[in-house]
């Protein structure tokens, strides 16, 4: 389904990230992105978040996401697909959600459960 983000979101594809911060304690993940389209370097940040699932696909030893190509950033009222954890010493502590936004770098995707997305400080609710 098309939401009034999509468009917004389209124009950063194909930029630089410059970093991205993971702030658990206040719900928050940043995404700074440098695009040759906008002189100043943007600010998108993921509100309200859930839960966040990080997948690296050349298996490098550490997480460094900064100085990666951004493909796109996408949004997906539908979500793209079910993740779930669980607990190694229990079936029953499992934690399932449905992530809402798609990060896709070059060889990694961060996929994000977010309710509010803002982007140079307009604020869309996604949920």
């Amino acid at each position: 389904m098309t939401h009034s983000v999509n468009p917004v979101l389209d124009a950063y594809a194909k930029g630089k990230i410059n970093s991205i911060n993971i702030d658990t304690d206040f719900e928050k993940i940043s995404v700074g992105i440098s695009n040759k389209d906008h002189l100043i370097p943007v600010e998108i940040i993921f509100e309200d978040v859930k839960a966040f699932y990080y997948i690296d696909h050349d298996l490098k030893n550490e997480l460094d996401i900064s100085n990666e190509n951004l493909n796109i950033i996408s949004y997906d009222d539908l979500g793209f697909g079910e993740f779930a954890t669980v607990k190694t010493n229990s079936d029953e502590d499992i934690f399932v959600s449905i992530p809402n936004f798609a990060v896709n770098l070059n060889d990694s995707s961060l996929y994000i459960d977010a309710h509010k997305i803002r982007i140079n400080n307009k604020a869309f609710s996604v949920r």
